[in-house]
């Protein structure tokens, strides 16, 4: 919380020195819609079980569906605020180790889990918005569907899925990203809060083919992700209204 403090003090103390640095002029306000597609490669920092660190650096491809749509304020050409909705596929892959395999399967185990969460992110734009800019942010997401496949020897051998999971827990994230000239956009993404739930009781379901309780498993979901024209910053055509402000 400490760490989270701090951050959120350091992304109000950019947009007061923003507004400030422009605040000696009349300056004309858009708000407009915008929004689009992501294209997600993700993985888990620092998978442990029990507590003990395992190898892991196999990244997940998630194309699809991942949505979003903002709702966007520029304070001029150079200063800008956005919050919207958000519905994405995030999750990470990983080798179960053999000495955690309950027999169930004989071969080499991986384990593909994901959840689709309905987000609400809030942030800032800074940089030229008709052209070249940073963003930030930060989002609370909501898991809606949780999938677990397993694959042994590269054979899928079994997958299971429910609504509303209490395996995983609701995500917290922050998020950093470049807007390049053309519309193409990269965001990098950390998840705060631990993927799976840890009241999750040992008199619970296991994850499946082993001897490990869903809270055995610890580590935070982060994403690289390529994005085209998320915020419609050369066409703005969904623009609502203009409003003028004097600061």
């Amino acid at each position: 919380m400490v760490k989270l403090r701090k951050l959120l003090f350091t992304v109000l103390g950019i947009c007061a020195f923003t507004l400030s640095s422009y605040g000696q002029e009349s300056r004309k306000s858009d708000f407009y819609f915008s929004g689009g597609m992501e294209i997600i490669f993700s993985g888990m920092t620092a998978i442990k079980i029990n507590n003990q660190e395992i190898q892991n650096d196999v990244i997940r491809f998630a194309p699809v569906f991942n949505g979003q749509s903002y709702i966007n304020m520029d304070v001029g050409n150079h200063f800008g605020l956005f919050a919207g909705v958000s519905i994405r596929n995030i999750g990470f892959i990983f080798d179960v180790p053999n000495e955690y395999q309950n027999g169930e399967y004989s071969g080499t185990m991986r384990k593909k889990m994901r959840t689709y969460n309905v987000g609400l992110p809030v942030g800032f734009k800074l940089g030229n918005l008709n052209s070249f800019f940073i963003y930030g942010g930060y989002e609370i997401e909501q898991p809606i569907h949780y999938k677990e496949k397993t694959f042994v020897g590269g054979s899928k051998q079994d997958k299971f899925s429910v609504w509303f999971s209490d395996r995983v827990n609701v995500q917290q994230s922050v998020m950093f990203g470049i807007q390049f000239r053309e519309g193409t956009n990269l965001k990098f993404k950390y998840y705060l809060t631990p993927f799976f739930n840890e009241s999750w009781g040992s008199d619970q379901a296991n994850i499946k083919g082993t001897n490990l309780s869903y809270n055995q498993l610890t580590g935070n979901v982060f994403y690289f992700s390529l994005n085209c024209d998320i915020f419609d910053t050369k066409r703005k055509i969904n623009r609502v209204k203009r409003a003028t402000f004097d600061f």
